[in-house]
Formats: C-alpha cells, structure tokens, sequence
C-alpha cells in the first residue's frame, strides 16, 4: 500500500519512516509536516494510508479528513492526547494510535488497513460506468444504471438489479466509496439507493421497483433536497 505521514512533528515522522521501511506491506510515497502538503500529494499520487497526526497548526487532521473525498484512503490517526480517540471514531477512520507509537501496535493497525485495502480491492473493480463484483471465482460485469438498491447483510451486501441479486463479501462503506456519490445515496444504515430508480417517497421509506426501503430520519432530509421536487 502506498502511504504517507502527516505530522507536524518531526521526530515522530522519522519514528513512523523508519516503522514503514521495516514494513514489507507499506511503501512510503510522501512525509509532510502540514495538512496542506498532504492535501496535494493525496491530489497528486496514488495513496491507499495515511498516518495522519490528530493536532496540527492552521488545520488538524480532523478537519483534513472532512476535506478528503468519498472514496479517501484509509486513515489511521496518531496523537499524544487519548481523548480524542471517541470523537475520531466518528469519523470512520482505520485506527487510532498513541504516542509514543510501539511498533506491535503499529504492525497490527497497519493490518487492519489491509484488511480493509484487500476487501474494496478484490471484491469490486469500478471502471467508468460499470463494476465488477467477485461472484464465487468469477468477475461479473455489473452496469452501474442497472442497479436498484443494495442491502447489507452482516459482513455482506446484496446487490438488487430488475432481474438479480448478488451477494457479495463487501462493506456498506466499502459500496459507498464505490458507487459514484451523484448516482447513489445511502438512505439508511442497511440500504443505498440508485436515486433515479426511486419511484415512490411517503412517510419515511421510499418505493424502488415495488419495495419498500426505509429511510433514516437523519439522512430524509439531505435525500429530499438531492431530489427533482415540484
């Protein structure tokens, strides 16, 4: 995976380079003491982690995180401060490490990010208008305008087209980053919608080809305003 460091101290930065060079699995692309270098290697680069420092001048990366696109690497997050782990967690990130950074701890957050790496790699493959879901040992070609809705399913979700359903091993956050965000909307924690399929709106739920799909009460608003109404 290629990564890069964002901390704005130097010594910690050294520490982190020298852990990653020990680490088969890692290839460091970038090491930036600010947001605003990391922001234009993300733009710039191919990057799968970013070690990113939680207190920082002129923008924390806390506020960075908000500033990266849906489909962002994974994130693990290193301060000397543990009480910023609860509220970083509600940004979804990898994981969260403590200074100073022992190198079992490392090794097994870096594991995590794997995980996560090989799971949207190996599972779907998008290209342009269209993904390939892993179905048992085969790729099967999957057009984007086909999909009705997907449903997650434990550590699975189910793909809904007008004649199919695919149960593949995936994430709903993993579909999210997938699926192009002007196309699709997660409605509620189980479900993502195509919007252009989206048939019926009453009450909170929404009817999709005859089936009713709840909405959240937090996300009908945002999904109302994203939606042609007379």
């Amino acid at each position: 995976m290629n990564c890069i460091i964002v901390d704005d101290d130097e010594l910690i930065r050294i520490d982190l380079e020298e852990k990653i060079r020990q680490t088969m699995t890692l290839n460091l692309v970038g090491s930036c003491g600010n947001a605003l270098e990391a922001s234009n290697i993300v733009m710039t680069k191919s990057v799968d982690l970013i070690f990113l420092d939680v207190m920082m001048p002129e923008m924390t990366g806390l506020e960075f995180i908000k500033t990266l696109s849906a489909s962002r690497p994974e994130v693990i997050l290193i301060t000397s401060n543990k009480e910023f782990a609860a509220e970083a967690f509600e940004y979804d990130v990898t994981d969260f490490l403590l200074k100073p950074i022992s190198f079992e701890r490392f090794i097994k957050a870096v594991s995590k990010a794997k995980r996560n790496f090989d799971k949207k790699g190996t599972t779907i493959n998008k290209v342009d208008d269209h993904i390939f879901i892993k179905v048992s040992s085969r790729f099967v070609k999957l057009d984007l305008k086909n999909i009705l809705y997907i449903e997650a399913l434990a550590d699975y979700v189910t793909i809904y087209t007008p004649t199919d359903k695919y149960t593949i091993h995936s994430t709903m956050k993993g579909m999210e980053n997938t699926l192009p965000a002007n196309e699709f909307a997660r409605v509620h924690n189980s479900f993502i919608v195509r919007l252009d399929k989206i048939s019926v709106i009453e009450d909170n739920s929404i009817i999709i080809n005859k089936t009713t799909i709840p909405v959240s009460r937090n996300k009908f608003k945002p999904l109302m305003q994203r939606l042609k109404l007379m």
